[in-house]
């Protein structure tokens, strides 16, 4: 504890200035350590001790009800760091133990827990003060990282939180050994420890945890996924153990924007998060798949009423009921269709513009006949129509829950999205439409509605926890100016910051519980 201590509050001075009223470092870290040790020892549940009753919950207002003097409990303040990232390290366990109360195996789960806590009643928790502060500390830390910094050290910082919020194993990626990548930066931001969906979508099923690899993108309302081809194939043919799965999740989330009275695109606080699979065996139909577009051909028919040539520009929909309509919408009509004549009186002959045909007059009729799949758009720049087809028949053409072994997947390295010599290789890309079928939740992390809950449930805590933790608070900033700055004022402070903390756990935690913590 003492080396964690030095370590906070930077460099210790070991000779304090002479003053009549002198503070030893020794002293206070044994001060410190020994509080620390009473606040573990009432982190017992199997004392049987409550922390407060119902009925002797305190109004810690002072005031009515409807006074704005409101006592707010002061929270940790959290080093906000890339090392929560890696196991082992002290800010990691501290960030994963602060964390360590908020519910749930994977991502869906922990954004319904969080939403529980912030919309349900404050009394549910049942005044249990290590929830409420993990809850709290999750939304102040996810808060100032996604709106105090820029886009791509928010990034990094956010991947480091979910490592720290899934516990245990988890990692967050920023080195190709970590995961034995080969030849190619790693798909993967995160490797997380969590409960695989299969079994948490089952009731009645053991739960089954492991690994599961994750890419993170934070994007803009209505953003587009983009990744690199190249690296993607490369993540499904490597074989190394420390890649740990054959797919990879892609974990999307969209900043909600609205537009202020200048027109600019304004951040709301609202997260929404999406996530869908790859895997072997979806890649085609995910990556790069083939647009089916209309194939449009002549038809006989005997005309129902008089009709009229269109002219040159004027394009034809066909409705279901064979009435139609004049379109100028050359995107209803591929392959140039959009210039071929609408009725023809044979395959050689047609009506001219604007000719009248009567009514029972037996055509040729351009309508669609048919669909075809057409590489265009993104997969364009990864595949030619050849390459499509014959990976296709590769892979069995037996959809996504066909087994699609490595020496079938290895025939896209033959591809021109694999070789492509544009800066950064090709890239392929998924919309909104297609990743918003993966919803998984949404999470408001606007601050004044985050400091009114921590309002909202201050209420609900004995007045001693809220002086343990504002005196913890008090305690930290006397610590920080008496060794930093060597303010031995604010050292005497401090140690009158101690004794306040120590004399407000032991107005909570019985003695015999200490007592029993001790003797274990």
């Amino acid at each position: 504890m003492s080396d964690y201590i030095n370590d906070m509050f930077i460099e210790v001075r070991t000779q304090s200035k002479k003053t009549d009223k002198k503070i030893s470092a020794n002293t206070l870290i044994e001060m410190i350590e020994q509080t620390m040790n009473s606040l573990n020892a009432a982190h017992i549940k199997t004392a049987g001790y409550s922390l407060t009753e119902e009925e002797d919950v305190i109004d810690i207002t002072g005031e009515d009800e409807d006074t704005e003097d409101v006592q707010t409990i002061r929270r940790p303040v959290v080093k906000i760091t890339e090392a929560w990232g890696s196991p082992g390290n002290i800010d990691r366990q501290v960030m994963e133990s602060l964390l360590s109360q908020i519910e749930g195996g994977n991502v869906h789960d922990k954004i319904e827990s969080v939403n529980n806590f912030v919309n349900n009643p404050p009394a549910e928790l049942g005044g249990d003060i290590s929830k409420i502060m993990s809850y709290l500390i999750f939304l102040d830390t996810f808060a100032s990282i996604i709106n105090d910094y820029g886009a791509s050290v928010s990034g990094f910082l956010f991947e480091a939180f979910l490592a720290a919020l899934f516990g245990g194993t988890s990692i967050q990626v920023d080195d190709p050994e970590q995961v034995g990548a080969k030849g190619s930066l790693p798909i993967e931001d995160n490797q997380l420890f969590m409960q695989l969906k299969a079994q948490s979508e089952d009731p009645d099923a053991e739960p089954n945890w492991d690994i599961v690899p994750y890419s993170l993108k934070v994007l803009r309302q209505d953003g587009v996924v983009h990744g690199s081809f190249k690296n993607l194939v490369d993540f499904f043919l490597d074989p190394a153990p420390q890649r740990k799965s054959d797919s990879v999740v892609y974990l999307v989330v969209i900043k909600e924007g609205k537009k202020d009275k200048e027109g600019k695109n304004v951040a709301t606080g609202r997260l929404h998060f999406y996530e869908f699979e790859l895997t072997r065996e979806n890649f085609m139909q995910m990556i790069g798949a083939p647009t089916e577009v209309n194939v449009f051909g002549y038809v006989p028919v005997t005309l129902p009423r008089n009709a009229k040539q269109p002219n040159v520009g004027q394009y034809y929909f066909e409705k279901e009921d064979g009435r139609g309509s004049l379109r100028k919408a050359a995107a209803e009509f591929p392959y140039g269709s959009k210039d071929m004549p609408l009725y023809k009186y044979s395959e050689d002959e047609a009506p001219s513009p604007g000719e009248r045909i009567a009514k029972g007059t037996e055509v040729l009729r351009l309508q669609v006949v048919g669909t075809e799949d057409v590489i265009k758009g993104t997969a364009e720049k990864l595949y030619t129509p050849e390459q499509h087809k014959d990976i296709m028949s590769k892979f069995g053409g037996a959809g996504e829950k066909a087994e699609i072994d490595r020496a079938a997947f290895a025939a896209l390295k033959q591809t021109k999205g694999y070789g492509s010599k544009v800066a950064g290789g090709a890239q392929w890309s998924i919309t909104k439409k297609e990743y918003s079928k993966g919803y998984q939740g949404t999470l408001d992390l606007n601050t004044e509605k985050i400091e009114a809950k921590a309002v909202e449930y201050t209420r609900t805590l004995n007045q001693s926890l809220v002086n343990i933790f504002n005196a913890l608070g008090d305690l930290t900033d006397n610590i920080n100016s008496y060794f930093i700055a060597g303010d031995v004022s604010q050292g005497v402070e401090a140690k009158t910051n101690a004794t306040k903390l120590r004399d407000a756990v032991n107005d909570v935690i019985p003695e015999e519980a200490i007592e029993q913590k001790a003797a274990e």
